[in-house]
This record gives structure tokens, sequence and C-alpha cells, in this order.
């Protein structure tokens, strides 16, 4: 009886320690934004950022999100990013340049990334890794484990625009390089990712722009 009463407090406490596992920790809070984190068993952090942005709408983000020859501007550590395959007006497949700080090899990544509608005022954004999708470049690592959503929601009233983003990201960088630095570099990546985004919508160059991805159904 005493051994399965103390089965039953190992239990107990695993299961404990797991739930505080999957809660979210605070990184930083600065300018409105927030981001946090949460480890996975293999070391690695998924991220969250949100923010709110007066003045913008969904629509604003899809269509900064379209310019892929602005997305070194605004994206921490991105220098190239190219449209590969539209399958539909809400499906994109993307191939993307990563630089890395020194001495860790550049990254590169194949995504799909679906646009739909979940509510009457919030639309979701998922993005995966479809890496099989164009030949992987020597000197190159790929990415292969890639799960990341933008949450959109607008908050609009006659006098008033707002919209509120969530960006959550787990990405497991391959090769040699240690989690730590790893973690380090993706929280920071997003921090600076989400300045920089609500610096890009503040200019209002998107406001009039055509929307090229629209909400839809998603075939993967």
């Amino acid at each position: 009886m005493r051994k399965i009463a103390g089965l039953i407090i190992i239990l107990c406490c695993c299961t404990v320690h797991a739930a505080q596992q999957t809660s979210w920790l605070l990184w930083k809070s600065q300018e409105g934004i927030n981001v946090s984190y949460k480890k996975h068993q293999n070391g690695i952090v998924e991220v969250k950022g949100s923010l709110r942005i007066e003045n913008s709408t969904a629509s604003d983000f899809i269509a900064l999100l379209s310019d892929t020859e602005r997305a070194a501007q605004w994206v921490e550590n991105v220098s190239h990013v190219q449209v590969l395959a539209r399958p539909s007006e809400a499906e994109t497949i993307v191939y993307t340049q990563i630089n890395s700080p020194w001495p860790v090899r550049d990254r590169d990544m194949v995504s799909y990334s679906c646009y739909k509608r979940i509510s009457p005022t919030q639309t979701l954004l998922t993005i995966s890794a479809y890496p099989d999708f164009k030949e992987e470049v020597d000197s190159v690592v790929r990415i292969k484990d890639l799960k990341a959503t933008w949450l959109l929601e607008e908050n609009n009233t006659p006098a008033k625009l707002s919209l509120t983003l969530t960006y959550t990201v787990y990405a497991d960088p391959g090769g040699a390089i240690p989690h730590w630095l790893s973690n380090k570099v993706s929280l920071k990546s997003t921090l600076k990712t989400l300045q920089a985004l609500r610096s890009e919508l503040a200019q209002e160059l998107y406001r009039a722009a055509p929307i090229v991805i629209k909400e839809g159904h998603c075939s993967i």
C-alpha cells in the first residue's frame, strides 16, 4: 500500500512539473510589447509575442506580409523572402533565408502558410515547415521543424481602428547550435520584429494596398 501511495505522489509531482513546463513565462514587457516563452522537453523554447497597434486593421498587416521585398526591413535576421507558390488565395509557400550570428551557419526554410477566419473579429495565419518543396542549399542549414501562428484581432469602432497581434513560434534551428544560444536569439528576434512591425504599420503605407492573401481554407 505504501508503494502505491508513493507511486501516486511521484505521478502527481510529475504532472505538476509538466504543467509548469507548459505555462508561459514572461521574458520582457517593453513599450506595449509582451514577449513570453515556454520550454519544450528538448530544451528549445516556444516564443509568444503580443502587441496592440492603433489605426491598423488585419488587412493592413496582411498587405505588409505580402510585400516580400520589404520583409528584411522588419523581420529580424531575415535577408531574403521569395514566394515559391500560391496553391490558393489563402495559401502560400515561401522560401526564407536567415542570417545567423557568427560562428553559426546561416539557416533557410521553406514554409507553408494559410490564412483563415475563426470569428467575426479574428483571423488566423498558420505557418509550418514544408522543407521538401525546394532543394537544400549547400553550406546553409535547412530548418525542418517550424510551427508558427499570427492571431489577428480587430477592435474597431466607428471612431477608432485597433489591431491586436499575437505571434507564437516554435522552431528547431537544426545543426549544432546550442539551445541556449538559439533560445536567446528567438526571444530577441521576436521583440525586435514586433517593434519593427509596429513602425512599418504606423507609416500607413499599406492602408490602400491590394490584398494578395485572402481568407480561405487550408489544403495541407
